[in-house]
């Protein structure tokens, strides 16, 4: 019911292997996990966090207080693409998509506003907002029917990507209450991400097989600009889990191979302004952790994957931390997270807290998909045996 108030019980601990501390944030009723972890989900003054959850028996947008596990139930709705659902941290406003409606909800009333309804036979993708939260960001994408899909995660996603759905980009002005076409296209279009810094920047990327797309592109607003920010080179690199940092600068996970056919051996992460502009390279000992996130101070990187040997065959049961210096990537392991990796809402997508002092990340470690926090703690990880 919209408005309940629970409060889920906190159980502290420590990790097996580094000690740790680590605290399971909710408490096993129903599914819980956070929306996607390139989005705004903390408020400002690191307070609560939003979250999804079926604990009421259908999928649910929530507010988790950190202090003390206070919960509050914001919508009662059907067909809430919850993974999608965004916080403007600042005016503690919540945005998502109930069907084809892009709604809110305010925290301090739970009124709930329709804002703008996309057209019929199309599907919303992740919303993304502006540290100001003046506008939103969005694409909606062709539903089409496939032939491919099984319980497999991903397995639809190389027949999706040769349909070559058509595919809209949004801004939408919420002081305006309207919305801007930035760009359309017979591709796949999703992960769009408004700069945090300038709403005129928005970032989205070509979806499908890493290695076969030209997976970056930004769109300027005041300049009516579409382009590629990374001059990929098409099946001999491959990038993607792109995400802006705290100043706007733009980051992304990297490999390279010399031919078609062999195995990828050099892996990294870049970053580079949105003009293209102080473009760097940072690349690991072995094989990349995925779904990167940086710290506010922008000094430390948090990953859901830790291969600190080359034949780790575990390293995707771990966090990693990431030190960025000169031209690599220092690796530490910070704690287990053992998640299955079987669904979307149970991959980690591990994020800071906005003092930087703790990691957020989801797991279905218990059986049950739960939100978990790690200390950040980079003297107790178990650094790589290569630098």
């Amino acid at each position: 019911m919209k408005g309940h108030v629970s409060y889920s019980t906190m159980i502290e601990g420590t990790d097996d292997l580094t000690g740790v501390e680590m605290v399971q944030l909710t408490d096993s009723t129903g599914d819980t996990y956070h929306p996607y972890f390139t989005k705004t989900l903390i408020d400002a003054e690191n307070q609560y966090i939003l979250l999804a959850s079926n604990r009421s028996g259908a999928m649910q947008l929530y507010t988790l207080r950190f202090a003390d596990g206070q919960m509050v139930q914001l919508t009662d709705e059907t067909d809430i693409y919850p993974f999608s659902s965004v916080l403007d941290a600042q005016h503690h406003i919540v945005y998502y998509f109930a069907g084809r409606v892009l709604k809110s909800v305010r925290l301090d009333t739970l009124e709930a506003e329709a804002l703008m309804e996309i057209p019929p036979g199309f599907k919303p993708s992740d919303l993304s907002i502006d540290n100001a939260g003046q506008y939103l960001a969005f694409s909606y994408v062709e539903a089409i029917e496939v032939c491919t899909q099984t319980s497999k995660i991903y397995s639809e996603m190389r027949e999706k990507y040769f349909r070559r759905p058509t595919s809209i980009v949004i801004r939408y002005d919420l002081t305006k209450k309207s919305s801007l076409v930035l760009w359309g296209d017979q591709q796949w279009i999703s992960h769009v991400n408004i700069s945090p810094t300038d709403p005129n920047v928005v970032l989205f990327c070509h979806e499908g097989p890493w290695l076969h797309v030209h997976r970056m592109w930004t769109a300027r607003v005041d300049h009516d600009k579409v382009y590629p920010l990374i001059d990929q080179k098409v099946n001999l690199e491959r990038i993607g889990h792109e995400f802006f940092t705290a100043s706007g600068r733009v980051g992304a996970q990297y490999s390279y191979r010399d031919q078609v056919g062999e195995e990828f051996y050099k892996h990294g992460d870049i970053f580079v302004n949105t003009d293209g502009s102080d473009e760097r390279r940072y690349y690991y000992p072995y094989t990349r952790p995925s779904h990167v996130q940086m710290n506010y101070a922008e000094n430390l990187g948090i990953g859901d994957r830790a291969p600190i040997r080359k034949d780790m065959k575990d390293h995707g049961n771990y966090l990693a931390m990431l030190k960025y210096e000169g031209e690599s990537v220092e690796v530490g392991l910070l704690c287990a997270h053992g998640t299955s990796w079987k669904s979307q809402m149970s991959h980690p997508h591990p994020i800071f807290t906005r003092d930087d002092k703790y990691v957020i990340f989801s797991s279905e470690r218990n059986g049950r998909t739960n939100v978990y926090k790690a200390r950040v703690d980079w003297d107790k990880t178990i650094k790589s045996d290569k630098s």
